[in-house]
């Protein structure tokens, strides 16, 4: 079988990593492309997933994005024509759906992001089935045309994809081993999904955190150059800020408390037992599931953020979470070999 991945961010390299593995350890062969992204490559790198970079996302307006993806498309086509795939997978890459459906090969989409409705209405109506996590409801993806005899829903969330498996050692930042770590992610301001919300909300949150705790390693994960840029001019005496990417497991393991203004590694530190604070624009299913079993604290107040924040530096609230964190993430399934095997069945 030849089966064609498109890996978009730093996420999809750590889920579609395993099942790139595990694929061509049953003899498939693999394309996996990319595009130009500030953090995928050097993650890609530290997992060992060789990609083909092809194009780049484009900037912040839509229309960027727009003449990005449709001069990627261009360019994939010869590629992914020569190569022949039986089957295509992305998490809701449109280029990956559109030149699939051209093409005549089926797409199969593993998605946790209903909330990412651009996306999801370029990419899902395009797929032939769908993967993704039991908390997320059947109904939720009927916007997107997927009836339910559509979708399979694994018993995961998507980091469990790689916190069930050992991990690659990679770069952190220089800290105080004398003094205790809050770990801030910045949020996915260029996503569509965030138009409309509050510009301002991430200064906001590095102030408050930056003032509260000014006696402790602080360090601030940013997701593209502008927001690098921005972070390192106004906070960047205050905050550790890393130009490269760092190893975000190992860092998550060393630190004493995270925010966090996305999904991904907000899932992921919960998981882990760190004690986490999502600061996120928005609702999640994962973010509801995460508060129903103790692991994640929510907010959009600032004064709020700190209280939190001070209450787990305080109480070491770490060591009392990990069991749980770890009963939960055990009680999952790999979602990668219930992916795997639909897959070489299809």
């Amino acid at each position: 079988m030849k089966v064609w991945v498109d890996v978009l961010t730093p996420k999809q390299v750590l889920f579609f990593a395993p099942l790139v593995t595990e694929l061509t350890r049953t003899g498939s062969e693999v394309l996996a492309t990319s595009r130009e992204y500030r953090e995928t490559e050097a993650v890609a790198g530290l997992q060992g997933l060789e990609l083909k970079f092809v194009g780049k996302r484009g900037g912040r307006d839509p229309r960027s994005q727009l003449e990005a993806a449709t001069e990627r498309q261009r360019d994939l086509i010869p590629i992914v024509g020569d190569f022949r795939p039986n089957l295509s997978v992305s998490v809701a890459s449109a280029v990956c759906a559109r030149v699939s459906f051209g093409l005549g090969v089926r797409h199969l989409a593993v998605n946790d992001s209903p909330h990412s409705v651009i996306a999801g209405k370029l990419a899902l109506p395009l797929s032939y089935h769908l993967f993704c996590p039991w908390i997320i409801p059947y109904d939720s993806w009927a916007p997107f045309g997927l009836k339910r005899s559509l979708i399979t829903r694994y018993r995961a969330l998507d980091p469990a994809a790689w916190l069930k498996r050992e991990p690659r050692v990679g770069p952190i930042p220089k800290l105080s081993s004398k003094k205790k770590t809050i770990t801030v992610r910045l949020e996915e301001s260029f996503a569509p999904y965030m138009a409309g919300t509050d510009s301002r909300w991430s200064d906001q949150v590095l102030e408050a955190v930056a003032s509260g705790f000014p006696d402790l390693n602080l360090v601030a994960l940013c997701r593209y150059g502008e927001q690098l840029d921005h972070v390192v001019q106004k906070f960047g005496t205050r905050y550790v800020v890393p130009s490269e990417v760092v190893d975000g497991r190992r860092l998550l393991e060393l630190s004493d408390a995270f925010v966090g203004m996305g999904g991904t590694m907000t899932t992921e530190s919960a998981l882990m037992g760190v004690p986490t604070v999502s600061t996120f624009q928005g609702d999640l299913y994962t973010e509801a599931y995460l508060k129903t079993v103790g692991l994640l604290t929510k907010t959009r107040e600032t004064k709020a953020l700190v209280r939190l924040l001070s209450r787990f530096i305080g109480s070491g609230a770490k060591n009392s979470l990990r069991p749980r964190a770890k009963r939960v993430l055990d009680s999952m399934e790999d979602p990668i070999g219930r992916v795997a095997r639909f897959m070489m069945g299809a």
